[in-house]
């Protein structure tokens, strides 16, 4: 038989041995736990995976759909214009199209070369305008500096030009010594009133 201290450390180890099986079996169903949840989470990332590969077919689906749709509606668009062609009394083939384009071509060239005529003949005449306006500019200046000139010949001073009068060995005995006296006659030498003759 054992002892009492013998059996307390029996007691003790099986205990201790007990109680890790316990830890374990909680461990592992911890662990049994998180495998499930990682599953779960793994199926939940592949279907989102899966539903933006959905998303992203159904997107060029609609983009698609979208060209396929302008293309039907451009269709429609050329086919309405041809029936109003053909629906008009007017139109009478595609070289009679030609042929007004081609007038309008032409009429649209005539027209720009009607323009650069006029155009010219306005700045020829706008030259002509001003060669005649510098021209009498000219003729009046001229004018004015003949007449200038007139007058400058004209108006003179005294004395200049004129011949000088003869003088005293030029004129003969008798001659008048003053303007305005007779031939032959004498003026008589001015007198002072103030002097006095001698007593």
């Amino acid at each position: 038989m054992m002892d009492a201290e013998t059996e307390s450390v029996y007691e003790e180890r099986c205990g201790s041995q007990l109680g890790d099986e316990q830890n374990e079996d909680i461990a592992d169903v911890e662990l049994d736990e998180l495998r499930r949840v990682r599953r779960a989470l793994l199926k939940m990332n592949q279907g989102m995976e899966n539903v933006q590969r959905q998303i992203k077919y159904f997107n060029s689906n609609v983009s698609q759909t979208t060209q396929l749709l302008d293309i039907w509606v451009r269709v429609l668009s050329q086919t309405m214009h041809n029936q109003g062609y053909l629906q008009n009394p007017e139109w009478h083939g595609g070289q009679t199209d030609i042929a007004q384009l081609e007038g309008l071509v032409q009429r649209d060239i005539q027209r720009e070369e009607e323009a650069e005529r006029k155009r010219r003949a306005a700045e020829m005449e706008r030259e002509e305008r001003e060669k005649e306006a510098r021209e009498r500019r000219e003729r009046e200046h001229r004018r004015a500096e003949q007449e200038a000139e007139a007058r400058t010949t004209q108006v003179r001073p005294r004395g200049v030009g004129r011949r000088p009068p003869p003088g005293p060995a030029a004129r003969g005995r008798g001659a008048p010594t003053r303007r305005g006296t007779q031939r032959g006659s004498l003026i008589p030498p001015a007198t002072n009133s103030r002097i006095r003759p001698p007593r």
